[in-house]
């Protein structure tokens, strides 16, 4: 394994046990792939531990783009058909997420449309997709192209009665794509909840203020921010 694949996988450790700590914990369910660096399909945690308990390059298996292990150790999640069928449909796509973090996945439940009520949403790189073909497993080639086509060009999707999926250029935007999207949605469950009228920043006043808001250098800071934060956590916290 050459070093700079290493260093990613290190990286999504992190990424896993960050997104652990910020609500998307749900026993040993959800995960993190990285596209292969060499063009042989994903790199996916491993099966039967927590996001919280992913520490290194170890915790993550190399499958090929039918989902066949090629190198690692451990069980192959289920729904391995998510990152390979988005890795396929999407080339900008670097890293893959899905987790099912409780207020984002209540909010997969309405029948009603995310908006701006907090600028977690603005930073979304577009609306979030909605896919409701299933509220089961994706784990068939099918269902994953199926998801893959209602995250369209989008960064997040919101999978009816089920969780998230969400995609980043680069680990840190994937990771922030997700926390991002569970911030967005119980803002506006909570407003909701309160029944009381409330106003969210016009759609046409959202159309690239994703870019030009979350540039770059904020997005380095927010990354950073979330590593001290993770940095200062003792262990007994995390798994």
């Amino acid at each position: 394994m050459h070093a700079t694949l290493n260093e990613s996988l290190q990286e999504l450790a992190k990424g896993c046990r960050i997104l652990h700590a910020e609500g998307h914990a749900d026993l040993t369910l959800g995960h993190l792939a990285l596209r292969d660096p060499d063009g042989r399909g994903a790199w996916i945690k491993r099966s039967g531990i927590s996001l919280g308990e992913v520490r290194s390059d170890a915790d993550f298996m190399l499958i090929d783009w039918q989902g066949e292990p090629l190198a690692g150790c451990g069980q192959r999640h289920k729904e391995w058909p998510i990152h390979i069928e988005i890795f396929r449909a999407r080339p900008d796509v670097l890293v893959c997420g899905h987790s099912h973090p409780h207020y984002a996945t209540l909010f997969s439940a309405l029948d009603v449309p995310l908006v701006a009520v907090t600028n977690e949403a603005a930073y979304l790189r577009g609306k979030p997709g909605r896919f409701d073909a299933t509220t089961g497993l994706i784990d068939t080639p099918e269902l994953g192209r199926q998801l893959a086509r209602s995250l369209g060009s989008a960064f997040t999707v919101l999978m009816q009665n089920h969780g998230i999926t969400y995609v980043g250029r680069s680990i840190a935007e994937c990771v922030l794509m997700g926390l991002f999207l569970e911030r967005a949605c119980r803002s506006q469950l909570i407003l909701m909840s309160t029944g009381l009228p409330y106003r969210s920043t016009p759609e046409e006043a959202l159309e690239g203020k994703s870019e030009q808001i979350l540039d770059a250098r904020l997005m380095a800071n927010f990354w950073a921010f979330h590593q001290r934060n993770l940095d200062a956590m003792p262990d007994s916290r995390l798994g």
